[in-house]
């Protein structure tokens, strides 16, 4: 691939993932039903509200799952798995293909999100554990579930809690065992 298509495709990648991250980001918020008039939270709402708004007057909600950010979520990450392949191949992946290829995505984006959240609950513990900052609670609201069930596995050792560590191994798998083959498996199909 010349240098031209290698920048193109990884520009359209990059831009796609940034926004399918705040639309993901929008979605796992209002399902964990984080507070609403947090400042970050705010910032999510307003970035995705023009693409989300009109269309949720069409697609209602379902027992608290928002459909219509979803369904943007699923659109955007098809669009932008096309024209992946188009600049990169000069085709359209075939139905199937652009349908797993899609899934990968969306998993390994979904995954990346509770990875660096994680992550980044690990730096404020370290950086600025008394201050209250807004993307804390947030964080933590992120964070919890996951890290709840390990911490009554495996308690404190000696004041630290090492139970991000287990976290983070665990969503790396699930990453290299999931969401890398559904994405290499999509493209194979989507070049056929």
């Amino acid at each position: 691939m010349a240098p031209i298509q290698n920048a193109s495709a990884f520009l359209v990648h990059s831009l796609f993932d940034i926004y399918i991250f705040i639309l993901l980001l929008r979605f796992v918020l209002q399902y964990l039903r984080v507070d609403y008039y947090n400042p970050f939270t705010q910032f999510i709402v307003k970035a995705t509200s023009p693409v989300i708004v009109p269309l949720r007057r069409m697609i209602p909600g379902f027992w608290g799952i928002d459909i219509a950010t979803l369904v943007v979520i699923i659109a955007l990450t098809s669009l932008k798995v096309s024209l992946v392949m188009f600049i990169s191949l000069h085709k359209f992946p075939s139905p199937f293909g652009m349908a797993l290829w899609s899934l990968g995505e969306i998993f390994n984006l979904t995954i990346n999100l509770f990875f660096y959240s994680i992550l980044l609950s690990v730096i404020l513990s370290w950086v600025a554990p008394l201050t209250q900052s807004p993307i804390a609670p947030i964080v933590y609201k992120l964070t919890e579930p996951l890290m709840r069930p390990v911490r009554r596995i495996i308690p404190s050792i000696g004041g630290f809690d090492i139970t991000p560590i287990p976290v983070m191994i665990g969503l790396q798998l699930l990453k290299i065992l999931i969401a890398d083959p559904l994405t290499h498996t999509g493209f194979q199909f989507g070049i056929r």
